[in-house]
Protein backbone atom coordinates (compact mmCIF):
# COMPACT_ATOMS: atom_id res chain seq x y z
CA UNK A 1 0.00 0.00 0.00
CA UNK A 2 2.76 2.39 0.94
CA UNK A 3 4.68 1.64 -2.25
CA UNK A 4 1.60 2.34 -4.42
CA UNK A 5 1.04 5.73 -2.71
CA UNK A 6 4.69 6.55 -3.16
CA UNK A 7 4.47 5.57 -6.86
CA UNK A 8 1.37 7.78 -7.36
CA UNK A 9 3.08 10.72 -5.65
CA UNK A 10 6.15 10.29 -7.83
CA UNK A 11 3.97 10.24 -10.96
CA UNK A 12 2.27 13.45 -9.82
CA UNK A 13 5.62 15.18 -9.27
CA UNK A 14 6.84 13.99 -12.66
CA UNK A 15 3.77 15.50 -14.34
CA UNK A 16 4.33 18.80 -12.56
CA UNK A 17 7.97 18.87 -13.62
CA UNK A 18 6.99 18.27 -17.24
CA UNK A 19 4.48 21.12 -17.04
CA UNK A 20 7.09 23.47 -15.62
CA UNK A 21 9.58 22.48 -18.32
CA UNK A 22 6.94 23.16 -20.97
CA UNK A 23 6.20 26.54 -19.44
CA UNK A 24 9.86 27.42 -19.50
CA UNK A 25 9.78 27.50 -23.29
CA UNK A 26 6.70 29.68 -23.66
CA UNK A 27 7.29 33.36 -24.39
CA UNK A 28 5.47 34.59 -21.29
CA UNK A 29 7.69 32.56 -18.99
CA UNK A 30 10.83 33.60 -20.85
CA UNK A 31 9.77 37.23 -20.50
CA UNK A 32 9.27 36.59 -16.80
CA UNK A 33 12.78 35.16 -16.55
CA UNK A 34 14.16 38.32 -18.03
CA UNK A 35 12.71 40.20 -15.07
CA UNK A 36 12.97 39.81 -11.34
CA UNK A 37 12.98 35.98 -11.31
CA UNK A 38 16.27 35.90 -13.15
CA UNK A 39 17.77 38.40 -10.72
CA UNK A 40 16.50 36.27 -7.81
CA UNK A 41 17.94 33.10 -9.38
CA UNK A 42 21.34 34.74 -9.84
CA UNK A 43 21.26 35.96 -6.26
CA UNK A 44 20.40 32.51 -4.89
CA UNK A 45 23.13 30.81 -6.88
CA UNK A 46 25.69 33.37 -5.75
CA UNK A 47 26.36 34.71 -9.27
CA UNK A 48 26.91 38.48 -9.34
CA UNK A 49 26.94 40.71 -12.40
CA UNK A 50 27.41 44.48 -12.32
CA UNK A 51 24.24 46.01 -13.71
CA UNK A 52 25.12 48.67 -16.26
CA UNK A 53 22.42 50.86 -17.81
CA UNK A 54 22.77 51.56 -21.52
CA UNK A 55 21.58 54.18 -23.99
CA UNK A 56 18.13 52.55 -24.01
CA UNK A 57 17.52 53.29 -20.33
CA UNK A 58 18.40 57.00 -20.00
CA UNK A 59 17.50 59.65 -22.53
CA UNK A 60 20.35 61.87 -23.74
CA UNK A 61 22.98 59.60 -22.21
CA UNK A 62 26.42 60.73 -23.40
CA UNK A 63 28.76 58.40 -21.48
CA UNK A 64 27.57 55.17 -19.87
CA UNK A 65 27.47 54.54 -16.12
CA UNK A 66 30.82 52.98 -15.21
CA UNK A 67 32.63 55.39 -12.87
CA UNK A 68 32.79 55.49 -9.09
CA UNK A 69 32.80 59.30 -9.15
CA UNK A 70 32.86 61.89 -11.91
CA UNK A 71 34.05 65.48 -12.22
CA UNK A 72 32.95 68.35 -14.43
CA UNK A 73 33.93 68.54 -18.08
CA UNK A 74 36.29 71.36 -19.03
CA UNK A 75 36.97 71.99 -22.73
CA UNK A 76 36.43 68.37 -23.72
CA UNK A 77 38.01 66.55 -20.76
CA UNK A 78 36.91 65.36 -17.34
CA UNK A 79 38.53 63.49 -14.47
CA UNK A 80 36.68 60.46 -13.11
CA UNK A 81 37.40 58.01 -10.31
CA UNK A 82 37.55 54.24 -10.79
CA UNK A 83 38.16 51.65 -8.09
CA UNK A 84 39.69 48.25 -8.83
CA UNK A 85 40.24 45.68 -6.07
CA UNK A 86 40.38 48.39 -3.45
CA UNK A 87 42.76 50.60 -5.43
CA UNK A 88 41.43 54.01 -6.45
CA UNK A 89 42.66 55.69 -9.63
CA UNK A 90 41.82 59.04 -11.19
CA UNK A 91 41.24 58.71 -14.92
CA UNK A 92 41.32 61.39 -17.60
CA UNK A 93 38.57 60.87 -20.20
CA UNK A 94 37.53 62.63 -23.40
CA UNK A 95 34.03 63.63 -24.48
CA UNK A 96 33.36 60.09 -25.74
CA UNK A 97 34.30 58.52 -22.43
CA UNK A 98 37.55 57.08 -23.72
CA UNK A 99 40.20 56.65 -21.03
CA UNK A 100 43.32 58.65 -21.85
CA UNK A 101 45.43 58.60 -18.70
CA UNK A 102 45.49 57.26 -15.12
CA UNK A 103 47.11 58.67 -12.00
CA UNK A 104 46.68 58.82 -8.24
CA UNK A 105 45.45 62.40 -8.60
CA UNK A 106 44.82 64.76 -11.51
CA UNK A 107 44.40 68.49 -10.86
CA UNK A 108 42.34 70.95 -12.89
CA UNK A 109 43.39 71.77 -16.42
CA UNK A 110 44.48 75.26 -17.38
CA UNK A 111 44.87 75.60 -21.11
CA UNK A 112 46.22 72.30 -22.42
CA UNK A 113 47.99 70.99 -19.29
CA UNK A 114 47.33 69.85 -15.74
CA UNK A 115 49.44 68.64 -12.80
CA UNK A 116 49.13 64.96 -11.85
CA UNK A 117 50.41 62.84 -8.96
CA UNK A 118 51.81 59.31 -8.99
CA UNK A 119 53.60 57.66 -6.09
CA UNK A 120 53.63 60.95 -4.13
CA UNK A 121 55.41 62.85 -6.90
CA UNK A 122 53.92 65.43 -9.27
CA UNK A 123 54.30 65.83 -13.02
CA UNK A 124 52.42 67.34 -15.98
CA UNK A 125 50.00 65.75 -18.45
CA UNK A 126 48.26 67.25 -21.49
CA UNK A 127 44.66 66.82 -22.64
CA UNK A 128 45.58 63.93 -24.92
CA UNK A 129 46.99 61.97 -21.96
CA UNK A 130 50.63 62.49 -22.95
CA UNK A 131 53.10 62.99 -20.10
CA UNK A 132 54.84 66.36 -20.50
CA UNK A 133 56.86 66.06 -17.30
CA UNK A 134 57.43 62.82 -15.41
CA UNK A 135 56.60 62.92 -11.68
CA UNK A 136 59.42 65.00 -10.22
CA UNK A 137 58.15 67.38 -7.54
CA UNK A 138 56.83 66.88 -4.02
CA UNK A 139 53.97 69.32 -4.62
CA UNK A 140 52.57 71.35 -7.49
CA UNK A 141 49.87 74.02 -7.75
CA UNK A 142 47.53 74.53 -10.69
CA UNK A 143 48.74 76.38 -13.75
CA UNK A 144 47.82 80.04 -14.21
CA UNK A 145 49.23 82.44 -16.79
CA UNK A 146 51.29 79.52 -18.12
CA UNK A 147 53.18 78.85 -14.88
CA UNK A 148 52.76 76.49 -11.92
CA UNK A 149 54.43 76.62 -8.52
CA UNK A 150 56.47 73.48 -7.68
CA UNK A 151 58.11 72.23 -4.47
CA UNK A 152 61.27 70.17 -4.19
CA UNK A 153 63.79 69.81 -1.35
CA UNK A 154 61.84 72.30 0.75
CA UNK A 155 61.88 75.19 -1.73
CA UNK A 156 59.34 76.50 -4.25
CA UNK A 157 59.88 77.68 -7.81
CA UNK A 158 57.84 77.74 -11.02
CA UNK A 159 57.69 75.60 -14.17
CA UNK A 160 56.17 76.44 -17.54
CA UNK A 161 53.77 74.28 -19.54
CA UNK A 162 56.72 72.36 -21.03
CA UNK A 163 57.91 71.36 -17.56
CA UNK A 164 60.93 73.67 -17.65
CA UNK A 165 61.84 75.29 -14.34
CA UNK A 166 61.78 78.93 -15.41
CA UNK A 167 61.81 80.51 -11.93
CA UNK A 168 64.40 78.75 -9.75
CA UNK A 169 63.32 77.19 -6.48
CA UNK A 170 64.10 79.78 -3.80
CA UNK A 171 60.87 80.53 -1.92
CA UNK A 172 59.57 78.97 1.30
CA UNK A 173 55.96 79.36 0.09
CA UNK A 174 54.46 80.15 -3.32
CA UNK A 175 50.98 80.68 -4.77
CA UNK A 176 49.37 80.72 -8.21
CA UNK A 177 49.70 83.70 -10.53
CA UNK A 178 46.84 86.15 -10.70
CA UNK A 179 46.83 89.30 -12.85
CA UNK A 180 50.46 88.57 -13.83
CA UNK A 181 51.71 88.51 -10.21
CA UNK A 182 52.18 85.75 -7.63
CA UNK A 183 52.53 86.03 -3.87
CA UNK A 184 55.64 84.28 -2.52
CA UNK A 185 57.36 84.05 0.86
CA UNK A 186 61.07 84.53 1.46
CA UNK A 187 63.26 82.82 4.05
CA UNK A 188 62.39 85.55 6.57
CA UNK A 189 58.73 84.48 6.35
CA UNK A 190 57.74 87.75 4.69
CA UNK A 191 55.42 87.86 1.72
CA UNK A 192 55.73 89.89 -1.47
CA UNK A 193 54.88 89.58 -5.15
CA UNK A 194 56.95 88.47 -8.16
CA UNK A 195 56.33 88.76 -11.89
CA UNK A 196 56.48 85.95 -14.45
CA UNK A 197 60.25 86.39 -14.77
CA UNK A 198 60.71 85.80 -11.05
CA UNK A 199 61.59 89.44 -10.33
CA UNK A 200 60.29 91.08 -7.16
CA UNK A 201 57.63 93.61 -8.11
CA UNK A 202 56.47 94.22 -4.55
CA UNK A 203 59.13 93.65 -1.89
CA UNK A 204 58.61 90.94 0.72
CA UNK A 205 57.27 92.92 3.67
CA UNK A 206 53.89 91.48 4.58
CA UNK A 207 52.79 88.91 7.16
CA UNK A 208 50.21 87.45 4.78
CA UNK A 209 48.60 88.20 1.42
CA UNK A 210 45.72 87.29 -0.86
CA UNK A 211 45.82 87.13 -4.65
CA UNK A 212 45.42 90.17 -6.87
CA UNK A 213 41.87 90.74 -8.06
CA UNK A 214 40.53 93.76 -9.91
CA UNK A 215 43.87 95.52 -9.53
CA UNK A 216 44.23 95.19 -5.76
CA UNK A 217 45.56 92.58 -3.33
CA UNK A 218 44.78 92.27 0.36
CA UNK A 219 47.93 92.35 2.54
CA UNK A 220 48.47 91.90 6.27
CA UNK A 221 50.84 93.89 8.46
CA UNK A 222 50.93 94.05 12.27
CA UNK A 223 47.82 91.87 12.46
CA UNK A 224 45.74 94.22 10.29
CA UNK A 225 44.66 93.95 6.65
CA UNK A 226 44.75 96.56 3.91
CA UNK A 227 45.23 96.62 0.12
CA UNK A 228 48.08 97.32 -2.32
CA UNK A 229 48.05 98.02 -6.05
CA UNK A 230 50.28 96.37 -8.64
CA UNK A 231 52.98 99.03 -8.08
CA UNK A 232 53.17 98.11 -4.42
CA UNK A 233 51.47 101.25 -3.10
CA UNK A 234 49.27 100.72 -0.07
CA UNK A 235 46.10 102.33 -1.38
CA UNK A 236 43.84 101.22 1.48
CA UNK A 237 45.54 101.40 4.87
CA UNK A 238 45.94 98.27 6.98
CA UNK A 239 43.00 98.64 9.36
CA UNK A 240 40.77 95.55 9.10
CA UNK A 241 40.69 92.37 11.19
CA UNK A 242 39.79 90.33 8.11
CA UNK A 243 39.64 91.03 4.38
CA UNK A 244 38.65 89.31 1.15
CA UNK A 245 39.43 89.83 -2.52
CA UNK A 246 37.68 92.46 -4.61
CA UNK A 247 34.95 91.06 -6.85
CA UNK A 248 32.33 92.85 -8.85
CA UNK A 249 33.72 96.16 -7.57
CA UNK A 250 33.60 95.54 -3.82
CA UNK A 251 35.46 93.66 -1.08
CA UNK A 252 34.06 92.28 2.17
CA UNK A 253 36.04 93.33 5.26
CA UNK A 254 35.50 92.83 8.98
CA UNK A 255 36.23 94.58 12.25
CA UNK A 256 35.25 93.26 15.68
CA UNK A 257 33.61 90.23 14.01
CA UNK A 258 31.20 92.43 12.04
CA UNK A 259 31.35 92.46 8.24
CA UNK A 260 30.81 95.24 5.74
CA UNK A 261 31.89 96.20 2.20
CA UNK A 262 34.37 98.74 0.83
CA UNK A 263 34.93 100.29 -2.59
CA UNK A 264 38.33 100.27 -4.37
CA UNK A 265 39.09 103.75 -2.97
CA UNK A 266 38.61 102.44 0.57
CA UNK A 267 35.29 104.19 1.20
CA UNK A 268 32.46 102.28 2.78
CA UNK A 269 29.62 100.86 0.75
CA UNK A 270 28.17 99.37 3.93
CA UNK A 271 29.85 99.74 7.31
CA UNK A 272 30.35 96.56 9.35
CA UNK A 273 26.93 95.36 10.47
CA UNK A 274 26.63 91.72 9.42
CA UNK A 275 27.62 88.36 10.89
CA UNK A 276 28.74 87.20 7.43
CA UNK A 277 29.16 88.82 4.03
CA UNK A 278 29.60 86.85 0.81
CA UNK A 279 31.27 88.23 -2.30
CA UNK A 280 29.29 90.24 -4.82
CA UNK A 281 28.21 88.43 -7.95
CA UNK A 282 25.97 89.71 -10.74
CA UNK A 283 25.44 92.92 -8.79
CA UNK A 284 24.26 91.45 -5.48
CA UNK A 285 25.74 89.99 -2.29
CA UNK A 286 24.29 87.68 0.34
CA UNK A 287 24.61 88.85 3.94
CA UNK A 288 23.72 87.27 7.29
CA UNK A 289 22.23 88.82 10.38
CA UNK A 290 20.66 87.08 13.41
CA UNK A 291 21.39 83.73 11.71
CA UNK A 292 19.24 84.63 8.70
CA UNK A 293 20.25 85.70 5.19
CA UNK A 294 19.22 88.40 2.76
CA UNK A 295 20.71 90.31 -0.19
CA UNK A 296 21.99 93.81 -0.81
CA UNK A 297 22.58 95.56 -4.14
CA UNK A 298 25.51 97.62 -5.47
CA UNK A 299 24.21 100.69 -3.64
CA UNK A 300 24.25 98.83 -0.35
CA UNK A 301 20.46 98.83 -0.26
CA UNK A 302 18.43 95.74 0.71
CA UNK A 303 17.18 93.67 -2.21
CA UNK A 304 15.23 91.36 0.11
CA UNK A 305 14.30 91.06 3.73
CA UNK A 306 16.72 89.11 5.91
CA UNK A 307 14.51 86.05 6.02
CA UNK A 308 16.27 83.01 4.55
CA UNK A 309 17.94 80.05 6.24
CA UNK A 310 20.69 80.05 3.60
CA UNK A 311 21.54 82.11 0.53
CA UNK A 312 23.97 81.50 -2.32
CA UNK A 313 25.45 83.91 -4.83
CA UNK A 314 23.46 84.85 -7.93
CA UNK A 315 24.14 82.66 -10.95
CA UNK A 316 22.59 83.20 -14.39
CA UNK A 317 20.20 85.75 -12.95
CA UNK A 318 18.82 83.61 -10.12
CA UNK A 319 19.86 83.11 -6.50
CA UNK A 320 19.42 79.81 -4.69
CA UNK A 321 17.94 80.23 -1.20
CA UNK A 322 16.58 77.98 1.54
CA UNK A 323 13.48 78.72 3.56
CA UNK A 324 11.73 76.40 6.00
CA UNK A 325 13.84 73.46 4.85
CA UNK A 326 13.06 73.91 1.13
CA UNK A 327 15.08 75.31 -1.76
CA UNK A 328 13.80 77.95 -4.18
CA UNK A 329 15.19 80.74 -6.37
CA UNK A 330 14.94 84.53 -6.36
CA UNK A 331 15.16 86.81 -9.38
CA UNK A 332 17.02 90.14 -9.58
CA UNK A 333 13.99 91.94 -8.19
CA UNK A 334 14.16 89.86 -5.02
CA UNK A 335 10.96 88.03 -5.90
CA UNK A 336 10.32 84.32 -6.15
CA UNK A 337 11.22 83.04 -9.61
CA UNK A 338 10.78 79.46 -8.40
CA UNK A 339 8.89 78.85 -5.16
CA UNK A 340 10.75 76.82 -2.50
CA UNK A 341 9.60 73.26 -3.14
CA UNK A 342 12.79 71.22 -3.48
CA UNK A 343 14.51 69.26 -0.76
CA UNK A 344 17.86 70.05 -2.39
CA UNK A 345 19.10 71.84 -5.49
CA UNK A 346 22.19 73.57 -6.86
CA UNK A 347 22.68 76.91 -8.61
CA UNK A 348 21.90 77.25 -12.29
CA UNK A 349 24.57 76.55 -14.85
CA UNK A 350 23.99 76.29 -18.62
CA UNK A 351 20.35 77.13 -17.91
CA UNK A 352 19.71 74.04 -15.77
CA UNK A 353 20.00 73.10 -12.10
CA UNK A 354 20.05 69.65 -10.44
CA UNK A 355 17.11 69.28 -8.05
CA UNK A 356 15.25 66.71 -5.98
CA UNK A 357 12.01 66.74 -4.00
CA UNK A 358 12.74 63.65 -1.92
CA UNK A 359 16.54 63.04 -1.84
CA UNK A 360 15.88 59.75 -3.68
CA UNK A 361 15.59 60.84 -7.28
CA UNK A 362 17.40 63.80 -8.84
CA UNK A 363 16.56 65.51 -12.11
CA UNK A 364 17.10 68.93 -13.69
CA UNK A 365 14.89 72.00 -13.69
CA UNK A 366 14.88 74.98 -16.02
CA UNK A 367 14.61 78.60 -14.90
CA UNK A 368 10.82 78.31 -14.81
CA UNK A 369 11.07 75.51 -12.27
CA UNK A 370 9.96 72.82 -14.72
CA UNK A 371 11.57 69.37 -14.39
CA UNK A 372 12.90 69.13 -17.96
CA UNK A 373 15.09 66.10 -17.24
CA UNK A 374 13.09 63.50 -15.36
CA UNK A 375 13.97 62.89 -11.71
CA UNK A 376 15.50 59.42 -11.99
CA UNK A 377 19.10 59.63 -10.75
CA UNK A 378 20.61 58.80 -7.37
CA UNK A 379 22.65 62.00 -7.56
CA UNK A 380 23.37 64.74 -10.08
CA UNK A 381 25.94 67.49 -10.62
CA UNK A 382 25.82 70.79 -12.50
CA UNK A 383 26.09 71.03 -16.28
CA UNK A 384 29.39 72.10 -17.80
CA UNK A 385 30.49 71.95 -21.43
CA UNK A 386 26.94 70.84 -22.26
CA UNK A 387 27.10 67.63 -20.17
CA UNK A 388 26.48 66.75 -16.54
CA UNK A 389 27.59 63.90 -14.29
CA UNK A 390 24.75 61.77 -12.92
CA UNK A 391 24.64 58.65 -10.73
CA UNK A 392 22.50 55.56 -11.28
CA UNK A 393 22.72 52.06 -9.79
CA UNK A 394 25.79 53.12 -7.81
CA UNK A 395 27.79 54.31 -10.85
CA UNK A 396 28.39 57.68 -12.47
CA UNK A 397 27.95 58.59 -16.13
CA UNK A 398 27.18 61.72 -18.16
CA UNK A 399 24.09 63.06 -19.87
CA UNK A 400 23.78 65.75 -22.53
CA UNK A 401 21.54 68.78 -22.18
CA UNK A 402 18.12 68.20 -23.76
Amino acid sequence: MLSREFHNAAMTIDVLINQVVSLMFCSRFLEFLRGSALILLLTITGVSFAYQPTMAFVENLAIDFKFDDAGHFNNGNATVMMADRGMVQMVLIDSNGHQLFQADEIADFSGDVAPFRKNNQWGIVNRQGDIILKPTYARMHNFAHGLAAVLKNGLWGYVDTNGQEVIPRQFTQATIFSEQLAAVQNDQEHWGFIDKKGQWQIAAQFDDTLAFSEGLAAVKQDDKWGYVNAEGDITIATQFDQARVFKDGFAAVANDEAWGYIRPDGSWLVKPAYEAAKTFNEGFAAIRKADLYGYIDRKGQPLTAIAFDDAWSFSEGLARVEQNGKVGYLNRQGEWAIEPEFSWALSFNDGLAPATVDFWEYGYINQQGEMVIKAQFEHAKAFSDGVAAVKLHGKWGYIKAP
